[in-house]
């Protein structure tokens, strides 16, 4: 699903780029964020999760918009209404969709959990669908993320694929034995049986097309074979929809005939295919070169188009009366939070404890109105810590503070850096 949204603004994630299209000048422009991209969710803004950072870009003027730093890695990103959800084997971290600040975090049972829906796209958006799959046995989990609940639990053998069909709320999964229709609750509405193996699917105009090792086979949503086209070669071949490819051949499926169109061979050395439409896909090899690949068999390499150093826009100030603060723990006791606090206050910073919410103390500095202030002291620090926004404290003392050979002013809480001049007032 999310595959399809990215060609309709002619996107394409690789490795550690993004990379923006042009089908009619071939030609492409890439942001290249230095980080393996792990994951992304699109909505107005594409967020793309790396091992480090999360960020907000415009695909219309193509630049990062925003950025936040993690304390740690995560697996998987997905969107709710005004939320993004980030989520690791052991819990669901909760970010403000407008600035990227940590708002909740959700413990889970232990797992490799990936969202199968974005809540965003779900009657209930408070509901997250997680899928945890192993080779075996696969356990779909719904969790009430307002509550911090588990709302229900199914489990299948195996779940390969799966999608899901907003206009008709299922879920479509493949298993070893067959391709089920789930609802929302979780329940079968309908089960198709075949008698050979699958290892991918994707729907086409209504069939269901399956592929495995030996070729592509085409079944009614009653489970009747209606068409199937072998590809058998001495090699191993991977699959994308209807193209078969290894190192040496790319092999294309003509999908209203499915028969072979073209064997081609893959003299780009291409590893990874995109289709576009009946008409063209995208290759891209280990390099990171692009190509369209027509439906006359030509590849066609697309030219990186050279434009001036997209920079970042600034991060605007914060308004109103709420400030950036940086998180560094949360404890249950009070003890335990005093004891961290000093500790950090041992290496020279101002922080304070946050009793103000849900019985915890929270260790903090701050506050910061300009976010990218407080951002360059989380990738100094060295220290694991949330970017947290909220309504300011205004009790915190006066005081100045050096970190990295630079001198931090604390003013009616507010911290900026530099000395305490008249400018800093």
């Amino acid at each position: 699903m999310l595959i399809i949204h990215l060609f309709l603004l002619n996107l394409i994630l690789f490795n550690d780029r993004i990379l923006k299209f042009d089908l009619q000048t071939l030609l492409y422009q890439d942001i290249v964020l230095k980080e393996e991209i792990i994951d992304y969710a699109i909505e107005d803004f594409l967020y793309v999760l790396t091992t480090r950072n999360i960020y907000s870009i415009d695909t219309t003027s193509f630049r990062i918009i925003d950025q936040t730093p993690l304390p740690q890695k995560f697996n998987y990103i997905t969107i709710g209404q005004d939320d993004i959800f980030l989520i690791s084997p052991s819990e669901i971290i909760i970010l403000n969709k407008r600035n990227l600040s940590f708002k909740n975090g959700i413990g889970i049972e232990p797992g490799d959990y990936q969202p199968m829906i974005p809540p965003a796209l779900l009657p209930n958006m408070n509901l997250i669908y997680l899928i945890n799959t192993d080779e075996k046995r696969s356990i779909i989990r719904v969790i009430d993320y307002k509550k911090g609940r588990k709302v229900k639990n199914g489990s299948f053998f195996g779940i390969k694929k799966f999608y899901y069909i907003p206009e008709e709320r299922i879920f479509v999964i493949l298993t070893n034995s067959g391709i089920y229709l789930l609802d929302l609750n979780l329940k079968m509405s309908k089960k198709i049986k075949f008698n050979f193996p699958a290892e991918d699917f994707f729907i086409y105009k209504g069939n269901f097309v399956i592929t495995n090792k030996q070729g592509i086979f085409c079944i009614d949503k009653d489970g009747k074979v209606i068409d199937f086209q072998p590809v058998l070669f001495d090699t191993p071949l991977q699959n994308q929809q209807f193209y078969f490819f290894n190192p040496e051949y790319l092999i294309s499926i003509d999908p209203l005939t499915f028969r072979i169109k073209r064997i081609i061979k893959n003299e780009e050395k291409v590893n990874k295919i995109y289709p576009v439409d009946d008409e063209c896909s995208l290759g891209i090899n280990k390099k990171g070169d692009l190509f369209l690949l027509d439906k006359y068999g030509r590849i066609t390499r697309l030219i990186r188009e050279e434009y001036g150093e997209l920079k970042p826009s600034e991060l605007r100030e914060t308004h109103g009366d709420s400030l950036f603060y940086l998180q560094f723990g949360a404890f249950s006791d009070i003890n335990l939070a005093k004891n961290f606090s000093d500790s950090i206050k041992s290496m020279g910073f101002p922080v304070f404890i946050d009793s103000s919410m849900n019985d915890l103390y929270r260790i903090k500095l701050g506050g910061f109105m300009e976010k990218k202030l407080a951002q360059e002291i989380v990738e100094r620090i060295n220290l694991p810590c949330w970017l947290v926004f909220h309504k300011k404290f205004d009790c915190l003392p006066d005081t100045i503070f050096n970190f990295c050979q630079e001198i931090y002013h604390l003013k009616n809480g507010i911290i900026k850096k530099g000395v305490n001049d008249e400018k800093n007032n």
